[in-house]
Parts: structure tokens; sequence; C-alpha cells
């Protein structure tokens, strides 16, 4: 199978000017396509990631863009229907899967994970991705597909845990070496540093034995 893998610009497509925007990352899928009264429709699932007033400020704008056909949010889970340019139809096609989630990076890109067993189906998708969406190729290969990621693999976390996760990740909790202690991420959810140390435990036990599955 061949597999195309490409960085995006974010500026110039809906979901990702809303994430520079708010400051916001998103992870997802688009689950299906089609074309009505000459116009381009995709229905897309995924998570957003980032502060909770962010996330809130995001939620209420999409909902008033008239590209937004659809849209429902539930805590950090977002299915919507968005209007696409008609030129994005081949990056559609059933003939191509997606082993990795769409990552819209707040920093300005997306990453697509693309793979098909017809390279040209691929190189269309460059193609058109290289003129309108400034697109770089990260990698362009043949190779074995040994495991598809969906987002559904992740376990169920408390409002709590995720927010304990999101604040020890946005402040750098898990870089090499650590940028900040556990104490003071305590202090930036308010509350006392057993009571976080609980909450992000609980998240890593329950989150990082589903990623060793994976490996």
């Amino acid at each position: 199978m061949w597999r195309l893998k490409l960085r995006l610009e974010a500026k110039n497509q809906l979901l990702g000017s809303l994430s520079i925007k708010y400051n916001i990352s998103m992870t997802g899928y688009p689950l299906s396509y089609y074309k009505e009264k000459n116009k381009l429709y995709i229905i897309i699932a995924g998570f957003m990631f980032g502060e909770e007033k962010n996330k809130k400020a995001l939620t209420r704008e999409i909902k008033k863009i008239k590209e937004v056909l659809h849209c429902e949010i539930e805590g950090d889970f977002i299915m919507a229907v968005l209007e696409q340019p008609l030129f994005t139809e081949p990056v559609y096609n059933p003939k191509i899967i997606r082993p990795s989630p769409v990552i819209i990076n707040k920093a300005g890109f997306h990453i697509w994970d693309l793979a098909s067993f017809d390279r040209h189906l691929l190189e269309e998708v460059l193609v058109l991705s290289e003129k309108h969406l400034g697109a770089k190729i990260i990698n362009f290969k043949q190779e074995k597909i040994s495991n598809i990621s969906f987002t559904r693999l992740l376990p169920e976390l408390t409002d709590n845990q995720k927010k304990a996760l999101e604040v020890a990740i946005n402040h750098g909790y898990y870089n090499y070496p650590k940028k900040v202690k556990m104490e003071e991420l305590a202090k930036l959810m308010g509350i006392s540093y057993s009571t976080f140390q609980a909450h992000l435990k609980k998240a890593e036990g329950r989150l990082i034995p589903e990623f060793y599955k994976e490996i």
C-alpha cells in the first residue's frame, strides 16, 4: 500500500483558522462526504484540546458559521457537517483510507495521513494540496500498514482527569526536562497537590495501558 503524509497550512482552512484564533488543537476523522446542489459536504468527528475558556469561545463561533451545516458538541467531542471547496473532493475518495486521525495543531498546521493501493489517487491529492493548501510532503512511500488508530479507542476520562491532563500537557510537564512541577500545576487548577496528583495519575492509568496495546 502507498502512504502519503502531509503537513498543510491551517490558516486557509475552516477548522485550522479557528484552531489558530482560539489556541485550540484538534484531532479526528472525516467520516463521510456527499455532494448536494453542486456543493461538497463532509461529516467530521473528533476532539478539541486546550483551555476551557478557549474551547467555549470556539464552540460559540463555529455554530454561527454558514459553512457549518450541522454541529453537535458534547464536552470535548465534536461532530459537524462542513461545506468544503469542490477541489478537495479527491481527498475523500473511498479508495483512500486514513491510518491515523487528522491533526489540526494550534501552531498553524494540519497533518494528513493517507493511504491507498492506488498511488495515482494519492498523487492527485498531493497536487491539489500543494496548489491550494500549502502542503509539504512529510513522507510518500510504499509500506505495509500495521495498525489503524481510531478515536474511540481512548477510554473515557472524568472532567477533572481531562483538565489535569490538559494543564500538564499545555505547561510542559511531559517535556524532557520537565518545564513545571506538579505543585505548580495544582495551583493552576486551584486544587491541592494531592487532589491534582490523583486526577493526573488516574488519567495516565487509563490512557497508558490503552496506548501500549497499540504499540
